[in-house]
């Protein structure tokens, strides 16, 4: 057994890639502290919709990426995310609270609308429960 050994990261053929590796770290860690700051900003914990906010903003981006490729099945993951993002903005934007849509407010109004906003629900819950760890580990 060796008293001192030095890492494998830092022996003289893998330093200056290392070295670039952390610089490139740190320069897309300030890139995302840039990127996120306006949505961590107005995060406040009483209130759903700033987790749909963010959320949104976190599936919008990997669909981007996801978009150019990185995987086999990418394109479709890619869409799916965008269909997330989509429900979680419709979620947050449209009132479901008894939207009459000019019509005369009735019961059967308010139903149909809470009946949408209750498949919405389950529908983005169902997505991100299925392929919520095949999105991030690309080996599921």
């Amino acid at each position: 057994m060796k008293f001192f050994e030095v890492p494998y990261r830092w022996l003289p053929r893998t330093f200056f890639k290392n070295i670039y590796c952390i610089y490139i770290d740190i320069m897309y860690g300030f890139k995302n502290v840039y990127k996120w700051l306006p949505y961590i900003w107005l995060d406040r914990d009483y209130d759903w919709a700033y987790l749909t906010i963010i959320l949104e903003f976190k599936l919008r981006n990997m669909s981007k990426l996801f978009s150019d490729g990185c995987h086999t099945s990418s394109k479709r993951d890619a869409r799916r995310m965008l269909i997330c993002a989509e429900i979680l903005k419709r979620l947050r934007t449209e009132s479901y609270a008894c939207n009459n849509n000019g019509l005369p407010i009735t019961r059967f109004n308010c139903l149909r609308d809470e009946k949408v906003a209750k498949y919405y629900q389950k529908y983005l819950g169902e997505l991100l429960g299925k392929h919520l760890r095949s999105w991030w580990d690309w080996f599921f």
